[in-house]
């Protein structure tokens, strides 16, 4: 079994060189330029024999692969979606979505051989021809059966016939005996003992379901038990709901057809395994979990006046994830609320959260949320004045008046330019009214990428900071414009990675934080001087205190959080997590319970 699958892998693998460098699934990417759609004046074939292709004798064939893409699984999987067809068969089952059928010749020269293609019953949307591989595709709707084989080629013959795919209907028995129905893509269980049900609407292989489970055993610390119900039901037992588990069925085959189950993943998490925040006392010690938040949190955003905090969280798509749900603590209520922005990049502007929708259009780019009556709305400050072509990496002046950023520099995308200085925008709220302060950032970087620099508005509202990269190296260096003063000043030069940094201004204005890029956390003076290495530090959230003489920061995105002080040096652990803000001497971090498997994030 190892051999053959062995095997699979290998052609599948080498279709994809042959066919093309760099597809990005073996049985369908495009191969020449020369496929066409079929016409009413060719043959069954869709296209009319060569005469150079009937003399001699006729190639031989190595090799049939079959992709039968499914509506919920689009990617190659070998033996499922991928098919390599053994020269006895004649017949092979497909679904509902595109099929592509190719044949391996025995020859690997430069004659167009898709004159050999005959088909019945169904004509290819598309036929692709590259040394000796033939590959025709069939787009949706289908018939139930159809025929398809190259003229002369003894084993060609396929027929395709079509079947449903499998689909299942997920539940849990409730305390009360009662079946809770599982829909959609994500779900919250209780926590305790776990009797997850899986109903088929067809017989599916007991042993693809046997070997999908050893991927669910691996994912609970406790033993899992399979039993077939009534029908074609099943039943998976635990003594303990997984703090974190992902179902994803499409490996699981129809009994007669081999069909994958149609069923985009579902994630599902216990209650008491989900992520909580808790407030750790740095003068006594004492940790205090306050309430449990959303799962697979990105990010923690607390408000200026420490009554909130904007949390960014991973969310399933069908079988994508995008790190676009927020949510809210209420911190005064001690609860979490929702909300329907699509996370981008938050702000926390004049009370409200600001969102840069990714990919935004001109009407919709940006969204302002109100967290006194939980809804969007118009409200200040006014959105009207950003444009939705402006970068995501926008600041906002503390009095939620004024934007701004570093724009793109002037000829950006010239093929082969040197880097050219990129100006400081700056954008009235309530007026619209643009000032542009060339030469802000030296070194932008071509096509635009000086738009993408993150800029930091000091407490006084009166400076603006960002970190310009350096020429031919790694580094960045910080630039400092004083709006009063009308003058750029550097303040130091930082092992960091300028286009990947945050920078963070304290209380009192007297010093920059510089985190996230890579090289560590840095304490710059904005007048000037050496900037102090804050070491094994390199997440990027970083926090200063209201005094400006500490700071919340931690190793790694879950991992080490810490207290460093300014004025001696020390540092307090504080044990794995994300830092997620300060109250008074005390400090906000996100906890989350260990779960033995990840899920598929990018």
């Amino acid at each position: 079994m190892a051999m053959k699958s062995a095997k699979r892998a290998f052609v599948c693998a080498w279709l994809c060189l042959l066919l093309v460098a760099g597809c990005t699934l073996p049985l369908s990417a495009p191969v020449v330029q020369e496929a066409e759609p079929a016409t009413d004046n060719v043959r069954q074939s869709g296209a009319p024999a060569l005469p150079e292709e009937r003399a001699g004798a006729p190639p031989r064939l190595v090799d049939r692969l079959v992709y039968r893409q499914t509506p919920v699984l689009t990617r190659v999987v070998d033996g499922i979606t991928a098919l390599r067809l053994e020269p006895w068969q004649q017949e092979v089952a497909v679904g509902s979505g595109p099929v592509e059928l190719t044949w391996q010749l025995d020859t690997h020269d430069a004659r167009p051989y898709r004159g050999l293609l005959r088909t019945e019953g169904a004509e290819p949307a598309q036929v692709r021809t590259v040394l000796g591989v033939i590959q025709a595709r069939f787009e949706p709707p289908l018939p139930d059966r159809w025929t398809a084989w190259l003229e002369g080629v003894a084993g060609s013959h396929t027929q395709l016939v079509r079947h449903p795919e499998p689909t299942v209907v997920l539940g849990y028995r409730a305390a009360d005996g009662t079946v809770v129905p599982l829909e959609g893509t994500e779900a919250i269980l209780p926590a305790g003992p776990l009797r997850l049900l899986l109903e088929f609407d067809q017989a599916v292989d007991a042993d693809s379901l046997t070997s999908w489970l050893s991927g669910v055993r691996q994912c609970t610390a406790l033993p899992v038990a399979l039993a077939q119900g009534t029908g074609d039901r099943w039943w998976i037992e635990t003594e303990e709901a997984p703090v974190r588990l992902y179902l994803d069925l499409r490996t699981v085959v129809a009994a007669g057809s081999g069909l994958p189950v149609a069923r985009y993943p579902l994630t599902v998490w216990s209650e008491a395994g989900l992520p909580y925040l808790e407030r750790v006392d740095l003068a006594t010690g004492r940790a205090e979990e306050l309430l449990r938040l959303p799962p697979e949190i990105r990010e923690a955003w607390p408000s200026p006046d420490g009554a909130r905090i904007a949390l960014r969280s991973w969310r399933s798509h069908g079988d994508q994830w995008r790190d676009d749900r927020v949510s809210v603590v209420d911190l005064t209520g001690n609860q979490v609320i929702g909300t329907t922005l699509q996370g981008g990049s938050l702000h926390w502007v004049g009370g409200r959260l600001v969102n840069r929708v990714p990919g935004g259009s001109a009407e919709g780019a940006w969204e302002l949320w109100d967290p006194d009556t939980g809804e969007k709305t118009g409200g200040e400050p006014p959105l009207s004045a950003l444009a939705a072509g402006m970068p995501e990496a926008v600041a906002f002046s503390p009095d939620g008046r004024a934007a701004a950023y570093v724009g793109p520099a002037p000829g950006a995308g010239a093929g082969g330019a040197e880097p050219a200085p990129s100006p400081l925008v700056l954008v009235d709220l309530r007026t619209g009214t643009v000032r542009t302060i060339p030469g802000f950032v030296e070194t932008g970087g071509p096509s635009g990428e000086g738009a993408a620099l993150e800029v930091a508005w000091s407490p006084d509202g009166n400076r603006l900071a960002a970190l310009e990269p350096v020429t031919g190296a790694r580094g960045s260096r910080v630039v400092v414009y004083d709006l009063e003063r009308d003058a750029r000043t550097t303040a130091a030069e930082l092992p960091v990675h300028a286009w990947q940094a945050r920078l963070a201004w304290s209380p009192r204005g007297d010093r920059l934080l510089a985190y996230g890029g890579g090289g560590g956390t840095w304490i710059i003076d904005p007048e000037g001087g050496d900037a102090v290495h804050v070491a094994d530090s390199g997440h990027a959230q970083a926090f200063w205190d209201r005094t400006g003489e500490r700071i919340l920061a931690a190793r790694g995105p879950w991992d080490g959080v810490f207290v460093h002080t300014l004025a001696d040096g020390t540092r307090v652990e504080l044990g794995d997590g994300l830092p997620a803000g300060w109250a008074g001497d005390a400090v906000y971090i996100i906890r989350r319970p260990y779960a033995p498997c990840g899920l598929p994030l990018p």
